[in-house]
C-alpha cells in the first residue's frame, strides 16, 4: 500500500495540488484533485478502494464508528521531506467520501511576491504599521489565504519586531520566527481556550486561523480593543460580505468601527502562459469600511473583485 501512497504523492506533485477529493460508491473510487487548473477528475489503476481504506487506517480514524464524521493526521517522508496530511471522512448510506489535504507544502512568500500590483503591496505594509485593530482575509478554499496570512506575520515578526502568536487548526505553514499553537479539541484546547492563554503571554500580534462562530468573533474584537493587532480569516465572497458575516456573528457595528481597518478578498488563477499561479486581491481600507458600516455607498472608483479579475485579464496576467 505504501507504493500506492507514493504514486498518489507523485500525482499530487504533478498537479501542484492542495487537496484530493475521494468518493467511494459501489466499490468504485472516484478521485478529483484541486490543483493549478482548479478541480479535475483523475483516473488511474492504483486509485482504488484499497487506497481509500488505507488512508483511513493511516490517519488513525476510528474504523469501528464509520458512520461518524472524522478526521485525522499523519506524516510521510517524500523526497527527503516530511509531509503532513489531514484526512477528513464523511459517510452516508449510499457512499463514503474523504478529503486529503497537504498541510505543509505551502511555499513561503514575501509580501512583495503576493501581488503584481505595487499599490496593494504598499497597502499591506501600511496595515502592518498599526499597533492594534483587526485585519480579516476572505476567499474560497485553496485561494491562498494561509499564504497571505503568513507573509504578513513574517513581516510583522522580522521587520516590525513584533511578538506574534498564532492559533491554528491545523498549522499549515511552519515558521521559526513566531510562536504557533495547534488547536486540539480532544484535550479541550479550543479556539476559545487558546485565545485566553495567548492573552496571558503579552503578544503584540495575534493570528487566529479562522473565525468559525460568534464566540470567537467577539473574542477577537475584545483582543483588538485591548491594544492588540489581530489577524484572521473568514468565509465570505467579498470584502463587503465579510462585514455582513461579522454582523451575523453578533458583532456590533460600533465594535467593528473601532477595530476593523483592513479587509482582503482573494482568488487564485493560473498565470497566462506560465506554470504558476497568480493571486488576485480585492483590498478594502479603513475609509471604505467606515462608509459601509455607516450605511453609505462606496465611491464608483472602488474596485471590486470582479473589477480586479477583469483588470488582470486585460493585462494578460490570467486567461
Amino acid at each position: 500500500m505504501k507504493k500506492k501512497l507514493k504514486l498518489l504523492l507523485e500525482l499530487i506533485e504533478s498537479y501542484q495540488a492542495t487537496d484530493v477529493h475521494f468518493t467511494l460508491q459501489n466499490k468504485r473510487l472516484y478521485v478529483r484533485i484541486r490543483g493549478i487548473y482548479g478541480i479535475q477528475e483523475v483516473e488511474h489503476k492504483f486509485l482504488d478502494e484499497s487506497l481509500f481504506h488505507y488512508l483511513k487506517f493511516t490517519a488513525n480514524l476510528d474504523l469501528g464508528n464509520s458512520l461518524l464524521p472524522q478526521s485525522g493526521n499523519f506524516s510521510y517522508v517524500y523526497k527527503q521531506k516530511e509531509l503532513q496530511f489531514r484526512f477528513s471522512y464523511l459517510r452516508t448510506m449510499q457512499l463514503q467520501t474523504g478529503v486529503l489535504r497537504i498541510l505543509n507544502n505551502h511555499q513561503a512568500f514575501a509580501i512583495e511576491d503576493l501581488t503584481k500590483e505595487e499599490a496593494q503591496v504598499a497597502i499591506f505594509y501600511d496595515w502592518l504599521k498599526r499597533s492594534s485593530g483587526l485585519i480579516l482575509l476572505s476567499g474560497p478554499t485553496g485561494a491562498g489565504k494561509t499564504t497571505t496570512l503568513h507573509a504578513l506575520l513574517e513581516a510583522l515578526a522580522l521587520q516590525e519586531n513584533k511578538h506574534v502568536i498564532t492559533l491554528e487548526d491545523p498549522i499549515e505553514i511552519q515558521s521559526n520566527t513566531y510562536l504557533q499553537l495547534q488547536i486540539n479539541e480532544k484535550i479541550d484546547f479550543t479556539y476559545e481556550e487558546g485565545i485566553k492563554q495567548i492573552l496571558r503571554h503579552d503578544p503584540d500580534v495575534i493570528m487566529i486561523g479562522e473565525i468559525r462562530d460568534g464566540k470567537t468573533a467577539k473574542q477577537l474584537i475584545t483582543a483588538a480593543l485591548s491594544g492588540h493587532l489581530v489577524l484572521s480569516t473568514i468565509h465570505a465572497k467579498s470584502c463587503k460580505d465579510v462585514i455582513k458575516r461579522m454582523l451575523d456573528f453578533g458583532v456590533s457595528v460600533l465594535d467593528l468601527k473601532e477595530t476593523l481597518f483592513g479587509l482582503s478578498s482573494q482568488r487564485i488563477y493560473k498565470a497566462k502562459d506560465e506554470e504558476r499561479r497568480i493571486c488576485i486581491y480585492e483590498l478594502m481600507e479603513e475609509q471604505d469600511i467606515q462608509i459601509l458600516l455607516e450605511g453609505g455607498l462606496l465611491d464608483e472608483t472602488y474596485q471590486t473583485m470582479e473589477d480586479k479579475i477583469r483588470l488582470a485579464q486585460q493585462r494578460n496576467w490570467i486567461s
